[in-house]
């Protein structure tokens, strides 16, 4: 065993793999391997299989985003929106760590079971509960958003049928009956 091994320096290198849009490499996946610090050391080159062995995650990770992209996602509400609306609940870090783990929605991390929250680690039941408040005040919201569209519409719908009782015109006479 090597010292770097047990150092594992492949922990400290920023591991990228995203698609190329140069022409001559354009759609194909490449690799961005960056030792924080120094710009002078960056490598760019096509992804190759030694590549994909020596960073699992962050290939995992791409493959995650890729599927995304081409539509291949659950129903429910996406990590991505949760990290926009409150940051403060879920950082990006955050979010990506349990991209990593196969958890896409909010409502996946908001049932998840005590073993599942093990595997994410310390926090893990906090997260689940910062989930769960989210989903109550994002319902909440959108059944007030709804509420309020509703009732404009009833407004609307009112003001039609008071339009349209105001412009009646009388029906035809009533019939008069001849005693005989």
């Amino acid at each position: 065993m090597l010292d770097s091994d047990v150092a594992n320096a492949d922990s400290l290198l920023h591991v990228e793999f995203y698609i190329s849009e140069e022409k001559e490499y354009k759609g194909k996946p490449f690799v961005r391997i960056v030792v924080p610090g120094d710009k002078t050391n960056i490598v760019e080159q096509p992804v190759r299989e030694d590549h994909k062995e020596r960073f699992p995650r962050q290939w995992l990770y791409f493959q995650m985003k890729q599927n995304e992209q081409e539509g291949e996602s659950l129903p429910g509400t996406h990590l991505g929106e949760w990290h926009e609306k409150a940051p403060d609940d879920l950082t990006k870090a955050q979010m990506e760590e349990l991209q990593i783990m196969r958890f896409q929605t909010v409502e996946q991390i908001a049932m998840a079971s005590d073993s599942q929250l093990q595997r994410i680690g310390m926090g893990g039941a906090g997260i689940r509960e910062r989930a769960r408040m989210f989903l109550t005040r994002k319902n909440r919201t959108d059944a007030s958003e709804e509420l309020s569209k509703t009732r404009q519409e009833l407004d609307e719908l009112k003001a039609q049928m008071a339009e349209l009782l105001a412009a009646r015109k009388p029906g035809r006479p009533k019939k008069e009956v001849e005693e005989t």
